[in-house]
């Protein structure tokens, strides 16, 4: 249940006492606007419905108000004195108001709703224990209700002194952000487009703000309804919202508002040392413009920051700065960040690049240098500044060439790619410095080669004109067009290796991966394994871990199913590959942690892991067509048809595919594989020969998936072309005799084999060797469809394997499978009953997979997302992903209520 609606049955209950006879006080707590006087004066209703006679008033900020003058105007039947009154009659008017609630109270219940109370007068905050406990002929509830953002400490200890006495007390959190969903596309009528929802979050869950907010955008024509759907016009505030903060700004003094106005320019939060070094004083100097700020509700303290409460007050404020001082303001701030050896933190450029003027060389200089610092862990943020300070810069001076290479060069790194390539385009045609030229058209092949046009990339740098020096930084790029467009590099990679002394270790790095790729893909896996070690160890430097080198050896190591070794050499690789080099890697741990799943045959964690690098959330990555195929794979196995097919035909974008040309024949084996099991062989049969017959060029389609050779040599047979299977079984041996010590490329070449000559023997190691429990399963299910039915113990042999196979599905959740061999027993005349458990619920804690759990039980801990990925072993967007689940299946908004589930799901 939400807060308000808790709030809700709290006052329900009132009235009900009330009208059993019992009298009873409910104290509502908030934040200012956080809904507690739409509570009132649905309560007032609701009582008047209930044969209540209502007593109503609120205590006002501003004026001198007489002693019990909101009592003695809601009571009624005195005459409100001028002034304060002399202090000797609060005792009568306190007597007098007994009587007259008494007198109220003799027809029927009454109920007292005092909102407001942070400004009553001590008169009234005293009056009300007293009036409170006083009998009368029926009962009289009281509901009283105050704002904690303005601070009263009288009124404070008023709650507290009933809540001890007995009284029920409720604070009002701020609306969730479902709740601010619903409330927007309830005011108008109409589903908010994202921007209008980040817009109406800024108004952090007070529902006055926000339907303030959203009824003065409607009538101002800042939202555009149309077609039940509404979009922002404009980023403009309504006239309404800016008046209402004006109107706050107006309570506190000038001072104060010269220290919100400089706050705001720093930013949402603020620190006071900030603030104060600003404006030239001290913290303890500011302490009572900031006491006055916190106490009107305009800012709010948090852990080690001050905060403005909302972003609608922030914004109002700041846009009120005119543009000459706010410019100059900002720059100041950056210039005393940057003092404080802040030069690469975002908040110091940020602030600079919204000071610096074009002639300001010293920021501009300082703007340079902090970019280049920011580059390795921030290329987004790096993208925008870089491309803004360029537009800063006249193309005739001398800085220009240098901030255009680094604007393509972030825009890369940042996968914003058409952007990077427009520019670099542009920059080429006009005059440059010879070295800017060259590393321009570096920059621009490495951009062609990562859109997927690996000729084009060759070619960009095919001809002569490189500057020896930049010979390292062209030949990583090189080599990466001419693997993409699928030349044989190793010639080209071994000549860069066998001349360390020339290179240095970024390009060693690259050549030697490339070496690692290329015997990979021609068979020679101890060799491609070794180099793909020797590549990690070389990458000393920042720039050659950027290539990646763990990533590489841990995808190879998952091909050949050394789990362990792989989950070691992803676990080095994580933190570089999530914050350092280029977005277009960002995704590749997160692909391959699901191929480990996948191997491990938990299908929800590897979807949840390859759903984050499918789904765009960590931008385009050059392991798109990777990560659809374990999606694909997974739902398949599971026994979600449509799922698959709809991740086998989603369209992949036009990057290249990292490793090798032939990394894409992968994913079209996965879609062969999900087309046969929905509509039958038939539908594979191009595809089949193809990667059947493209095994003579490469063996990457056998190498990464143990039950791909299986597959093939299954399917080929199903489509009567034994030649084409038995081009896959010879690959297969090959690849076994040469690499005795790869367990798992034994097992396959076995499984294979075992399909091919229908070798019981073969098909009895496959189906208890395979490291993958999948394929395990596999292969008992090709071994129990061996028998005829004519021999008996063959017949007995083949029901304890397909016994085994509907096990070993069944405790992976393969539905799907377990219902094809289920069929397969019925025709050797043996019936199994499905024994399954009950299908999960599609919502409450029973929904929840064995991951989703984990999850949650160490959120409830209090654990942060970074937290939970380090001890589960995925990332904070995949932890992310999950929780989104969780909340949805729960129903809930907050980590607070999963801590509460967790903990009533724990007793």
């Amino acid at each position: 249940m939400r807060g308000r609606e808790r709030v809700w049955c709290a006052v329900t209950d009132l009235l009900g006492s009330g009208q059993a006879g019992r009298s009873g006080i409910l104290l509502i707590e908030g934040e200012s606007g956080m809904g507690k006087s739409f509570l009132l004066t649905a309560a007032v209703r609701a009582a008047a419905a209930r044969g209540f006679t209502p007593v109503t008033a609120e205590s006002r900020e501003f004026g001198r108000p007489a002693p019990l003058e909101p009592l003695l105007s809601a009571v009624g039947g005195l005459n409100v004195l001028d002034g304060d009154g002399p202090v000797d009659q609060q005792p009568w008017m306190i007597e007098r108001l007994r009587s007259l609630l008494g007198e109220r109270a003799r027809t029927s219940p009454v109920l007292v709703s005092l909102d407001d109370l942070q400004w009553a007068d001590p008169a009234v905050l005293g009056a009300i224990p007293v009036l409170s406990r006083c009998p009368a002929p029926n009962p009289v509830v009281w509901l009283l209700a105050r704002c904690t953002s303005e601070r009263s400490i009288d009124a404070g200890r008023l709650f507290d002194l009933l809540e001890h006495d007995g009284a029920t007390r409720f604070a009002i959190a701020p609306l969730d952000d479902t709740a601010v969903g619903k409330v927007t596309t309830d005011v108008l009528g109409a589903v908010p487009d994202p921007d209008l929802l980040a817009l109406a979050s800024e108004a952090e869950g007070d529902p006055a703000l926000l339907t303030g907010l959203l009824t003065g955008a409607l009538e101002e024509g800042v939202i555009h309804v149309a077609d039940g759907h509404a979009r922002l016009r404009t980023v403009r505030l309504p006239g309404r919202v800016q008046d209402d903060v004006r109107r706050r700004l107006d309570r506190v003094g000038p001072a104060t508002r010269h220290l919100l106005t400089v706050a705001a320019t720093i930013g949402r939060s603020f620190s006071p040392e900030d603030a104060a070094e600003v404006l030239g004083t001290t913290p303890a100097a500011l302490l009572p413009r900031l006491d006055e700020a916190l106490a009107g509700g305009l800012i709010v303290a948090a852990a080690d920051t001050l905060a403005f409460r909302n972003g609608l007050v922030w914004r109002v404020i700041a846009d009120a700065v005119p543009a000459p001082i706010r410019r100059a303001l900002h720059r100041q701030i950056g210039d005393l960040l940057i003092s404080r050896g802040g030069t690469a933190s975002l908040p110091a450029v940020s602030h600079l690049l919204r000071g610096v003027r074009p002639s300001d060389a010293q920021a501009l200089t300082a703007l340079d240098q902090a970019i280049a610092e920011m580059f390795p862990t921030s290329p987004r943020a790096v993208a925008a500044l870089a491309t803004y300070l360029l537009g800063l810069t006249d193309s005739m001076e001398p800085a220009w060439p240098a901030r255009t290479l680094t604007a393509v060069q972030a825009l890369t790194a940042a996968g914003r790619l058409e952007e990077a390539a427009d520019l670099a385009d542009s920059a080429l045609t006009r005059p440059l410095p010879r070295a800017s030229y060259a590393r321009l058209r570096c920059l621009r092949s490495g951009l062609l080669y990562l859109k997927g046009r690996a000729a084009e990339a060759t070619a960009v740098l095919a001809h002569d004109g490189l500057p020896l020096e930049l010979r390292d930084e062209a030949e990583p790029a090189l080599l990466d067009a001419q693997a993409g467009r699928g030349d044989d590099t190793s010639v080209h990679a071994d000549r860069i290796v066998s001349a360390t002394d020339e290179h240095g270790d970024t390009l060693i790095t690259g050549a030697l991966i490339r070496q690692a790729l290329a015997d990979w893909g021609s068979g020679r896996l101890t060799d491609g394994l070794c180099l793909a070690g020797e590549a990690v160890r070389q990458a000393k430097s920042a720039s050659a871990r950027r290539l990646h080198p763990q990533l590489i050896l841990a995808m190879l190591l998952i091909d050949v199913r050394r789990l362990d070794e792989a989950r070691a050499a992803l676990g080095s690789a994580r933190e570089d590959a999530e914050t350092a080099g280029h977005l277009a890697w960002a995704a590749a741990p997160a692909v391959l942690r699901a191929r480990l799943h996948l191997a491990e045959g938990r299908f929800d964690e590897a979807v949840a892991e390859a759903g984050v690098a499918a789904t765009g959330e960590l931008g385009l990555h050059v392991l798109t067509s990777s990560a659809l195929a374990v999606l694909a794979t997974a739902t398949l196995r599971a026994g979600d048809l449509t799922a698959a097919g709809r991740y086998a035909e989603t369209e992949r974008p036009a990057l290249s595919q990292y490793g090798s040309p032939y990394a894409e024949d992968r994913f079209r084996l996965v879609k062969a594989q999900v087309n046969v099991a929905r509509e039958g062989p038939a539908t594979a049969a191009a595809t089949v020969v193809r990667l059947c017959d493209e095994l003579a060029t490469h063996c990457w389609t056998v190498v990464g998936e143990p039950t791909a050779a299986p597959w093939l040599v299954r399917t080929a047979l199903a489509l009567g072309d034994r030649t084409r299977a038995e081009k896959v079984v010879a690959v297969m041996d090959r690849l076994a005799g040469d690499h005795p010590l790869f367990t798992s490329v034994g097992v396959t070449a076995a499984h294979a084999r075992g399909l091919l000559d229908r070798d019981w023997a073969a098909l009895r190691r496959a189906s208890s060797e395979h490291a993958d429990p999948w394929a395990r399963a596999s292969a008992a299910e090709d071994l129990g469809s061996l028998s005829t039915g004519d021999d008996a113990e063959l017949c007995r042999e083949a029901v304890a394997s397909l016994d085994a196979a509907l096990a070993g599905y069944s405790d992976l959740g393969a539905d799907y499978d377990a219902a094809r061999v289920r069929r397969r027993l019925r025709r050797l005349g043996v019936r199994r009953r499905h024994w399954s458990q009950a299908d999960r619920p599609a919502s409450g804690w029973a929904s929840l997979t064995d991951t989703e759990r984990s999850v949650s039980a160490l959120v409830a801990q209090g654990l942060t997302n970074r937290q939970v990925a380090d001890q589960l072993f995925m990332s904070a967007h995949t932890v992310a992903f999950h929780l989104r689940h969780i909340f949805r299946k729960l129903d809930i908004a907050s980590r607070v209520e999963l801590t509460r589930l967790a903990m009533e799901a724990g007793n």
